[in-house]
């Protein structure tokens, strides 16, 4: 069967281009054809506003060394090359009048929408009805895979226009157990919570790609999108206790915390390399811990506290609700197991399997 998949895969975010990745593989594994829809990333200036923060954080971006800003180039080049090498993308769509009008998306036969926050409706705007499938393809079969929204707060507006674009789908389901709850209650329809699609893989499947890190473990290794004060304190706390340096890895020309090694231009694949020479992964970014649990490594998952639904509920899923770090707290670090890692293990292994058979069933 001939498959397309909306998703977020683009800019320099390894969560969004792994789960991506991971997807598009387990389609392709199951024996059909898969292709990701590749939009121009081009923002909308009338919707764009900055908070505080980000208005200081462009002004810092001006003036940075040119060393960093050299090392942020290459690792924009490292996620295209990364795409080209790895992943089959359509060709970059402008707007949604040349996606509906373009006589190739006639011949797919399956339309998936996930994973990553597909479903927020604050992100991309003008693409929305590509994250609902809303691009003609009447008799085409559709279905969500882990879907995200970052906040359950659809105006009156929005959810009847979510209700009625789920009509069409055979299933739908999402990546939060919160967000599967809301989603039934605005459309009626069945909804299910499912793992994250980087959980499809095995970890000796992305082995296969991973690439020897520059430093070698053991370390601590910190991984994070934006300032988490308390992140910086538990990885320091793990260091006096065991004598292994800090590692940061940055996707941006800001360094958030301070650590013993930085990185502005690490590749996916070395990314991998990394995590599987860990001895201790403290992540504030969903994807930071998802991997980390993926790695059987002991995961420290940093949260603010009336936010971060999404790190909290995989958490709870892995049943490791005790190394949930909160900012602003002093809830001491509790030590990992045997038991604990087994445990984790075991329910990767079972999400995994329900998350094979959903795609199984939709695409049989």
């Amino acid at each position: 069967m001939k498959t397309l998949t909306t998703t977020f895969h683009f800019g320099t975010n390894y969560g969004a281009t792994l789960q991506a990745y991971a997807l598009q593989q387990t389609i392709i594994k199951l024996g059909h054809e898969n292709d990701i829809l590749d939009i121009v990333n081009v923002p909308n200036k009338s919707s764009i506003s900055f908070s505080p923060i980000q208005v200081a954080r462009i002004w810092y971006l001006k003036y940075l060394s040119f060393k960093r800003r050299k090392k942020i180039s290459v690792l924009r080049q490292h996620f295209l090359d990364f795409h080209k090498k790895h992943m089959r993308l359509t060709h970059a769509y402008a707007n949604m009048e040349e996606l509906r009008n373009d006589p190739q998306i006639q011949g797919y036969e399956c339309l998936i929408t996930g994973s990553d926050q597909v479903w927020n409706l604050k992100t991309r705007p003008s693409f929305i009805d590509s994250r609902f499938l809303l691009f003609g393809l009447e008799k085409c079969r559709r279905f969500s895979y882990a879907a995200s929204l970052e906040e359950l707060d659809y105006t009156e507006e929005q959810k009847k226009y979510v209700a009625n674009a789920l009509k069409s789908f055979k299933g739908i389901t999402v990546r939060e157990e919160a967000a599967c709850k809301y989603i039934e209650s605005i459309s009626g329809l069945k909804c299910k919570r499912i793992i994250d699609p980087v959980f499809l893989l095995t970890k000796e499947e992305w082995m296969e790609i991973a690439q020897k890190p520059r430093i070698q473990g053991p370390y601590i290794l910190c991984y994070q999108i934006l300032r988490n004060t308390r992140m910086e304190e538990v990885a320091y706390q793990l260091k006096r206790k065991t004598g292994y340096p800090v590692v940061s890895i940055c996707n941006s020309a800001i360094k958030w915390m301070k650590s013993d090694y930085t990185y502005y231009d690490v590749s996916i694949e070395e990314f991998l390399g990394f995590y599987n020479q860990a001895a201790y992964i403290v992540s504030a970014s969903f994807h930071g811990v998802a991997m980390g649990i993926i790695f059987e490594k002991p995961v420290y998952a940093m949260v603010k506290k009336m936010r971060a639904n999404r790190i909290r509920n995989i958490m709870d899923i892995m049943d490791l609700h005790d190394y949930i770090m909160v900012q602003g707290s002093n809830n001491r670090i509790t030590e990992y197991n045997e038991i604990s890692l087994q445990e984790m293990t075991t329910i990767v292994q079972r999400e995994r399997t329900k998350g094979l058979n959903f795609i199984k069933e939709m695409l049989s």
